[in-house]
């Protein structure tokens, strides 16, 4: 969450996050069914999966955002000072603030 710039995105990237890790819970142990018993091969087959892609996912995840904060940088190297006060700096989405940094 500390990622995302601007109270109603931010609760907007909650709330997603939170409906995912509901409907995983709700999906998961459909995936141990008996006739598998005792090996259980394709769940654990698809947890393995899932974890695979959720490492592939962080890494570019952090490849975008240290993209993301040097194209800022750069961006702002012959801006000056940009100085706001907390109520315009908290409505600013993150696309919208030139002035957030992404924290990895």
């Amino acid at each position: 969450m500390v990622n995302t710039g601007g109270t109603t995105k931010r609760a907007f990237v909650v709330s997603g996050l939170c409906s995912v890790f509901a409907i995983g819970n709700l999906i998961s142990p459909q995936m141990f069914q008996a006739r598998d018993a005792p090996e259980y091969r394709p769940a654990k087959i698809a947890v393995m999966a899932t974890q695979a892609g959720a490492i592939v996912t962080v890494f570019c995840t952090f490849l975008y955002l240290v993209w993301q904060n040097k194209k800022r940088r750069t961006s702002q190297l012959g801006e000056g000072d940009v100085s706001m006060d907390r109520q315009t700096w908290v409505r600013m989405t993150d696309l919208e603030n030139k002035a957030f940094r992404y924290s990895y």
